[in-house]
């Protein structure tokens, strides 16, 4: 794999609210594991399960902060590979939207009573 450049894109829809529904799956816990461990991620061979993972980056991106997940061209491939920016501060985030969303899997679920 030969990666072509790495960037930052313009933000699209910055005033958006962050929507959960798209983060509290177990899915995107793994892609959030490969990302802290260093990892690209893309659509094609992201083997964590997500299927539209764009949604899912776009939301990490509101939580996290959009300058710490950077694109990757990659020679090969048709679409961009993700990668979170190496920094304590990122990395520190990216833990905290884990247990949050790990917390979510530990509540009690809500039925009719």
């Amino acid at each position: 794999m030969q990666i072509i450049k790495r960037y930052l894109p313009k933000p699209k829809y910055p005033d958006t609210p962050l929507e959960w529904m798209y983060l509290k799956t177990k899915e995107v816990l793994c892609l959030i594991q490969k990302l802290i461990d260093g990892e690209l991620v893309n659509q094609v061979n992201n083997n964590c399960g997500v299927s539209k993972i764009t949604n899912t980056i776009a939301h990490i991106r509101k939580y996290i902060g959009y300058e710490n997940i950077v694109n990757v061209r990659v020679d090969g491939l048709r679409c961009d590979c993700y990668e979170l920016v190496r920094t304590p501060k990122a990395i520190a985030k990216m833990i905290e939207l884990r247990e949050i969303i790990a917390a979510k899997f530990r509540e009690p679920l809500k039925g009719k009573k």
